[in-house]
């Protein structure tokens, strides 16, 4: 039971630390954009992605290997999806909706 739990702990904080590099690659690309509300987000969502590949039945070395991209993956889509809705492109202003008046 000890040895279960030290593994599922291993499993978890690599499953972080795999949520964490891209927020961390994403913060340091836009010089700390990425936000801190999105860190434990991104950390959950490593963490439930890298935890439903073994519940579908991915088990042994590929199923490892699948939850780290997944658990690398999930967080990505998120702070892409996330970074995309934020910076609609009708929001920006233009050239032509600058202060035009005299």
């Amino acid at each position: 039971m000890l040895f279960d739990l030290i593994f599922l702990s291993i499993f978890v904080v690599a499953w972080l630390i795999c949520g964490f590099a891209p927020w961390l690659v994403l913060s340091i690309a836009t010089r700390g954009e990425a936000g801190l509300i999105n860190l434990p987000l991104c950390l959950f969502a490593a963490v439930v992605a890298g935890f439903a590949v073994p519940v579908f039945g991915a088990n042994g070395v590929a199923g490892l290997w699948i939850s780290l991209l997944a658990a690398v993956a999930v967080p990505s889509i998120l702070l892409a999806l996330r970074r995309f809705s934020l910076h609609h492109p009708a929001s920006t202003p233009t050239a032509s909706q600058e202060h035009t008046t005299k």
